[in-house]
């Protein structure tokens, strides 16, 4: 935050001191809309609704349903690597990756360490809600359901 937003700040303030020139102090404005616009795609929670699981964000949610995940588990395995349209960034990772030991998968993750692995018909999914084993169980059993209606 402090060098998406601080660091321009401070820089636009020293140059309006030092040129005299007020317009300089909008030199931080694009760095704070490239925030803005990241933090509200960035997982903010994960549900489990009546018909999938949805990918909460601020803006534009995402939605997986039951019908496509094939299996849920928490075997750790390497992820990231290549973002082709994915986003590192200070709110977590997000968008697609690939990686030669675990090939195409989506990141919607806050944190490294409580990863929930979704797989579906379309790749690997992964997920870090806040309680990770209880989201993995709660949605193997939902699983089960689906596959035994």
């Amino acid at each position: 935050m402090g060098l998406g937003f601080g660091v321009p700040f401070v820089l636009s303030v020293a140059m309006v001191a030092t040129s005299g020139d007020p317009s300089l102090l909008i030199l931080p404005l694009p760095f704070l809309l490239g925030l803005w616009v990241v933090q509200g795609l960035a997982p903010a929670g994960f549900t489990l609704e009546a018909d999938g699981v949805r990918i909460e964000r601020r803006w534009l949610s995402r939605f997986v349903p039951y019908a496509f995940i094939r299996g849920v588990d928490r075997v750790p395995r390497p992820v990231g690597g290549f973002g082709a349209v994915g986003l590192n960034v200070l709110f977590g990772s997000q968008g697609p990756r690939w990686n030669r030991r675990t090939g195409w998968h989506y990141l919607a993750i806050t944190n490294t360490t409580d990863l929930v692995y979704l797989h579906t018909a379309g790749g690997l999914v992964v997920l870090s809600p806040s309680r990770p084993d209880e989201f993995a169980a709660r949605l193997g059993r939902r699983l089960s359901k689906e596959v035994g209606s």
